[in-house]
């Protein structure tokens, strides 16, 4: 897919330092310079530890076709677009971009498993449709324009992710992507901290639809306590899911299996995820199962394609350490309805006399919410007979152990501490769950307990 040059110029609403050539075409635009190559508008975006425009002549070199500033770099042929700030010209570029090319844009948000849903959609959708996704968590002002810029004429769909940190960055989003289809999780506490309130977070979410227009469609979730808002304010069609018997696609007959594996029925279909542990997934595949139903995806491909999925690294995946011990990586993000969810899942684990651990980390951002959070969790522990050990890091999760009353409890301040511990303390018949908010690091403890062990020790690694 192409664009004129001077179009990307209008566009950006740019000054040139020189003549704009009417045979020149931007033929791929990225903010990347070991991304360019020839026919690439370069957008050079100042960050926190480079400068794109200390990259332009090397980003000619390597076949870019201009370049967009802020300010001009002397000793460059290639033409440059002078204009206030990159960060939004990049986000106009990627929606002219977007409007170039006639496909239905799935847009992901939510408090809880929007990159999880992100994915299974786009797996599931993949089976129609050559179906381009947003990578990893690139979702936010720099992040979406640059995954929809690498949306090209042989994609048939698209599926991205929405993130924010406060108000008005979803609508900014949507107003770029104009999503046909768009998908909130549920509204739970996270950004709690900048946003004050879970109200202030389902209007932050509720943004998604400023983008869609009367024809779209919006797939919410039935048992969310905001339900009712959210729908109050689309101008679109409304898809529910969930187990409410009153929702669109009604979630039923939820069973695990020997493995904690869960089989369960969409609309009186049977699914199941051999791939996936626990009851929380079924939520993310009711949610896939609308928006492929809405695309003309049949029920058997479905739930063929719910049955091989695996969950992304970091979020519920599943791995062993060095010496056996099963692994419930949930070491990205943790929330407070998350790491509920992640807890009975350790508990539909806890068969044939196998040891459960959790390692719990602090939940950051939680702002004045963060003492009542932490002690909820540890409430919640301590009305369950999982896990036999725990473990805390952070601070504030001191708080939790204080309340689990466990008579086995470990707490660390870092991350480091925890895993040189549990290096030592877990056994290959032993199943841990790990989850925190990714700035506690819990993901070293993972790495350590996974590495094989040197001279009779974990080698424990520090980043």
């Amino acid at each position: 897919m192409t664009i004129p040059l001077f179009e990307a110029m209008v566009a950006v609403g740019g000054r040139s330092n020189q003549p704009v050539s009417p045979a020149d075409y931007v033929h791929f635009v990225t903010q990347d310079s070991r991304e360019v190559k020839e026919g690439t508008l370069f957008v050079a975006l100042k960050g926190q530890r480079a400068d794109g425009h200390d990259f332009i002549r090397e980003a000619e070199k390597q076949g870019a076709v201009a370049a967009v500033v802020e300010h001009e770099i002397a000793g460059v042929r290639i033409p440059q677009f002078i204009v206030p700030s990159s960060v939004p010209a990049l986000g106009d570029l990627a929606r002219i971009w977007r409007g170039r090319l006639n496909i239905p844009v799935v847009a992901v948000t939510g408090s809880v498993g929007k990159t999880s849903t992100k994915e299974l959609i786009a797996y599931v959708l993949d089976a129609k449709f050559n179906t381009h996704k947003s990578r990893k968590n690139f979702n936010n002002e720099i992040g979406l324009p640059t995954e929809l810029m690498n949306l090209d004429g042989n994609h048939q769909c698209s599926v991205v992710e929405f993130g924010m940190r406060n108000l008005n960055q979803i609508n900014y989003l949507s107003r770029i992507a104009r999503p046909n289809i768009s998908v909130i999780t549920n509204i739970g506490m996270s950004h709690i901290e900048i946003l004050g309130s879970r109200e202030n977070i389902a209007k932050a979410k509720a943004e998604i639809l400023e983008g869609m227009d009367s024809e779209g469609i919006l797939i919410i979730n039935r048992d969310d306590d905001f339900y009712d808002y959210i729908k109050s304010r689309a101008h679109c069609k409304v898809i529910s899911f969930g187990t409410n018997p009153d929702a669109d696609v009604c979630i039923s007959d939820v069973q695990l299996d020997e493995k904690a594996n869960p089989g369960f029925k969409l609309n009186g279909f049977p699914m199941e995820m051999k791939n996936s542990v626990g009851k929380h997934p079924v939520y993310n595949a009711a949610a896939a199962y609308a928006v492929a139903i809405q695309m003309g995806v049949n029920p058997e491909d479905i739930a063929d394609r719910l049955a091989t999925f695996s969950a992304p690294d970091r979020r519920g995946s599943f791995s062993r350490s060095a010496n056996g011990a099963l692994l419930l990586d949930n070491t990205y993000n943790a929330a407070p309805d998350s790491i509920q969810s992640s807890l009975h899942t350790l508990s539909e684990l806890a068969r044939n006399g196998k040891r459960t651990i959790a390692v719990i980390g602090e939940m950051l951002e939680l702002g004045a919410y963060s003492e009542e959070a932490h002690r909820q969790i540890g409430k919640i522990i301590a009305g369950m007979n999982e896990p036999e050990l725990l473990v805390t890091v952070g601070k504030n999760t001191k708080l939790t152990g204080e309340e689990a009353h466990r008579k086995h409890w470990k707490h660390f301040e870092d991350a480091a501490s925890a895993a040189q511990y549990l290096s030592e303390e877990v056994t290959g018949d032993d199943i841990v769950l790990l989850q925190g908010s990714n700035g506690v690091r819990l993901d070293l403890v993972v790495e350590t307990l996974t590495q094989p062990k040197a001279a009779g020790k974990f080698i424990l690694l520090h980043k």
